[in-house]
């Protein structure tokens, strides 16, 4: 194992992979992302801004030798959510410049994060372009799909982690370990007695109407279609005391003996989407989002609650960004070794 080793965080959001990195002795040397509100949630907790802000920008030429090369590139182009347009969507051709700035600059190993569904869109096709691509730049590619309730994240969020290491030093076989912890569940995170988001009056008849206090018929309001009745219930939850995910479709109640599902919020309004706490009756709290995505307490948001949530939901979780940089480092370790034999070696000190 090696204590320090460099990076550039590219599509870097608020320093997801940063924090993860750094947790175990990396050095970030460059940084980028397009959005200014993220730079001032990465420079409140990095204390540094970006040092690119359209990667398109980035002249390879110019750009630093490092250790890892990470990005969780644009998940737009290929999330089920959107319009899955792939590589025609501007965003999706992010990719290509990612790897631009790895045939120039060579870095050891290329560390990249998206949605699962790049793996399926097009029929796999687009996952195999990626490959095609790290390959004929001489590296060897390999992929896996983790949830980060594996790695001590009280969240069931799946994600396609891809590694890429530099063929000159990889002989023998990368493993993703696929587990590091048993599953926490979401009250082990509470933050008891946090009325930091308070719901609103419908939402206290919504409540009594879920749990049985009072009759559609007693709700002095219309009843949208959706609202009218829960869409799902999880087994065994207790809705007197569970989580109420608001979803376009419907509402659903997540047991909070388990990990949620995948945080996802809708910031629309005044922070409507944001899941309900039914046993205190209030939004689940910032403070507990932080706990849902793997970052800590003391991690600062100098922006507004809405562009806040919206960051930690578009973030990757640090927990798993560790855990996969611990299979990394083994490589890196005999990148070093075998730098350190030529240097070394009698032809070399000949020379």
């Amino acid at each position: 194992m090696i204590s320090s080793f460099t990076f550039a965080d590219l599509c870097a959001g608020i320093g997801g992979f940063r924090t993860g990195l750094e947790s175990l002795g990396g050095v970030c040397l460059f940084s980028s992302d397009i959005n200014s509100n993220c730079e001032k949630t990465y420079r409140a907790n990095h204390n540094t801004g970006f040092d690119e802000y359209n990667i398109f920008d980035i002249d390879e030429s110019h750009f630093p030798s490092v250790d890892i090369l990470c990005a969780g590139f644009p998940c737009q182009p290929f999330s089920i959510a959107g319009k899955r347009a792939g590589f025609k969507d501007i965003r999706g051709t992010v990719f290509f410049k990612i790897a631009s700035i790895a045939k120039v600059s060579k870095p050891k190993v290329i560390f990249l994060e998206n949605v699962t569904n790049l793996v399926k869109i097009d029929n796999g096709k687009t996952l195999k372009t990626i490959f095609n691509e790290l390959e004929e730049i001489d590296y060897n590619v390999h992929y896996n799909i983790l949830d980060s309730a594996d790695f001590g994240v009280p969240q069931s969020r799946k994600r396609v982690y891809i590694v890429a290491i530099d063929s000159k030093i990889q002989s023998f076989g990368f493993q993703f370990t696929k587990k590091r912890t048993a599953k926490i569940p979401f009250k082990n995170i509470l933050a008891k007695g946090d009325n930091s988001i308070p719901i609103s009056q419908k939402w206290q008849i919504y409540i009594d109407l879920y749990t049985g206090k009072i009759s559609k018929e007693d709700v002095p309001f219309d009843i949208p279609k959706t609202r009218k009745s829960l869409e799902r219930i999880d087994n065994g939850a207790d809705l007197n005391d569970c989580i109420f995910q608001i979803r376009s479709s419907g509402i659903r109640a997540l047991s909070i003996d388990k990990p949620l599902p995948t945080f996802a919020v809708s910031v629309s309004g005044g922070g409507a989407m944001i899941p309900v706490y039914s046993k205190e009756r209030r939004h689940i709290s910032l403070l507990e989002m932080k706990r849902l995505m793997g970052f800590g307490d003391d991690f600062k948001f100098p922006v507004s609650r809405t562009n806040a949530i919206k960051q930690l939901a578009n973030a990757v979780c640090p927990p798993v960004i560790s855990s996969i940089c611990k299979d990394i480092l083994p490589y890196l370790a005999k990148s070093k070794q075998k730098l350190s034999s030529i240097k070394n070696s009698p032809i070399s000190q000949h020379i």
